[in-house]
């Protein structure tokens, strides 16, 4: 189809040709004539900028390695275990709705303590913690990934959004949570313009194979956040812990391989005899069968035969002095990126080093800092929901607490808060604080176990209270009171 000029151009104004066009004059452009800038025109400096990309590529610069290549690598042993390992102690103790703090619904202890058992068993009902166990996994092959919340909404109300009420999320109206693999998912519109926006690099709606799904509807998980420039590149997700250790993977298996290559060749025999049959184009017969007869007896009990005149025979050995010290040190640095001591990554303690219960401490802290930063979020959203599924209304005091993955952590907690009831007591001996005091610390105390009592309300004295004292009366003069007894 033809373009008229007329259409597009006003009247009285010409078409423009190619020498209109030509680089900006911060660009290189020789000319004074003002000219419009033509994307063709910006070939060199998208050759230059391509090649110096290329080279930082080359150099190690990181970039996003795709969901192809990712898919691969889940199949790699080593990166397997890592984030398999991770995953599974994440959710290997998982934890107890617990209530903290005031609410507005006031229940009796033994109706919140029936409360939190039956968010307990929802919970278990829909497979939290194992959606939780997949999502840390997939957060480590792919960087994060998305739960999808099924209440029950149509396909045509999926891009509308979910808010948590009674009006729009019915009494046992949840179906379950489905995990959405982010290679499945592209971000649909976000606000790339104004920072101060809370939606800000943050996608409003998730397009799903085709289908728009709003935010609301998916709890989102990810680690090892990036900056913002950096996040469409990488579908709005973190980076991922696989990319991440790829390179030490690659070193450790290299060293590994190289170490088993140089074992095999440590020991070579050199045998010394005649070798001008073969150096002139013969066959080497016999030169065949001496090997084959050494060969043939060549073990500790053998005994090698050589012509004393014409034949030596010697081994040469290569020194294994340090490989061991290398491979070792190559593990090591697996370890360190994923962020594992190697007394749990690979139950070895490092070289020269007696750590196990400080290396160990280490990964519990790595651990609890993990379920904080990933599933603290998810899990305040899912509180809400098992609640409004079950009964129709939210506690804000009930929240989800991961149980400690170290025992000591618990005998810790047992003894404070043994001292916290001694200094207690000693207080309220001396008069310092009520009892009344000590209950609501024990209240506010998220570890104290005693955190869903309610507040101690001081008792209605019963009876006649005494009559109210009238102005009139004279006070010189003696007044009987109904409720005194005069002796």
């Amino acid at each position: 189809m033809k373009i008229r000029d007329d259409i597009i151009f006003p009247k009285g104004k010409r078409a423009l040709t190619p020498d209109d066009f030509a680089l900006p004059e911060t660009l290189g452009n020789p000319g004074k004539r003002m000219k419009k800038a033509l994307d063709s025109c910006f070939k060199p400096v998208r050759d230059i900028l391509s090649h110096t990309l290329d080279q930082l590529g080359e150099e190690g610069l990181p970039t996003f390695l795709g969901y192809g290549t990712l898919t691969g690598l889940t199949q790699n042993g080593l990166i397997r275990a890592g984030v398999s390992m991770r995953a599974k102690e994440m959710t290997r103790k998982w934890g107890k709705f617990v209530s903290a703090g005031d609410s507005d619904n006031e229940l009796e202890a033994d109706d919140k303590s029936n409360l939190l058992k039956d968010l307990d068993k929802e919970c278990e009902r829909f497979n939290v913690k194992d959606m939780f166990e997949r999502c840390a996994n997939f957060s480590g092959y792919y960087g994060g990934c998305l739960l999808f919340i099924d209440n029950g909404d149509p396909e045509q109300e999926w891009a509308n959004p979910l808010t948590l009420s009674k009006e729009t999320f019915a009494i046992g109206s949840l179906r379950g949570f489905k995990l959405i693999e982010p290679f499945v998912v592209t971000p649909g519109t976000y606000n790339s313009i104004n920072p101060m926006s809370d939606n800000y690099y943050k996608p409003d709606l998730w397009i799903v194979q085709g289908k728009p799904v709003h935010r609301s509807r998916m709890l989102y998980f990810a680690e090892n956040d990036l900056p913002t420039w950096l996040k469409p590149a990488y579908n709005f997700f973190g980076i991922p812990l696989a990319q991440i250790v790829l390179d030490g993977v690659a070193h450790f298996t290299a060293n590994r391989e190289s170490a088993s290559r140089l074992l095999q060749k440590y020991a070579t025999t050199v045998f010394k005899t005649d070798m001008d049959e073969v150096l002139n184009g013969g066959f080497g017969q016999e030169l065949r069968k001496r090997i084959d007869f050494y060969v043939q007896n060549r073990d500790n009990d053998g005994v090698a035969v050589i012509d004393k005149e014409r034949e030596d025979l010697i081994t040469m050995t290569t020194s294994l002095t340090g490989v061991t010290d290398l491979v070792r040190q190559s593990m090591e640095y697996v370890a360190a990126l994923f962020n594992e001591p190697v007394t749990k990554m690979w139950g070895l303690s490092p070289a020269g080093f007696n750590t196990g219960d400080s290396d160990m401490q280490s990964h519990y802290d790595n651990i609890a800092s993990l379920q904080h930063d990933m599933f603290d979020a998810p899990m305040a959203r899912i509180t809400k929901i098992l609640q409004l599924n079950k009964f129709g209304e939210v506690d804000d005091s009930i929240r989800f607490e991961f149980a400690p993955l170290s025992e000591d952590d618990e005998e810790k907690k047992v003894a404070n808060n043994k001292a916290k009831a001694e200094t207690d007591a000693i207080y309220m001996e001396a008069g310092t604080i009520s009892p009344e005091e000590a209950r609501q610390r024990l209240i506010d105390d998220p570890d104290s176990g005693y955190n869903n009592l309610e507040p101690y309300e001081s008792p209605v004295p019963t009876g006649d209270p005494l009559e109210p004292f009238d102005p009139s009366l004279d006070p010189d003069e003696p007044t009987e009171r109904k409720d005194v007894v005069v002796v």
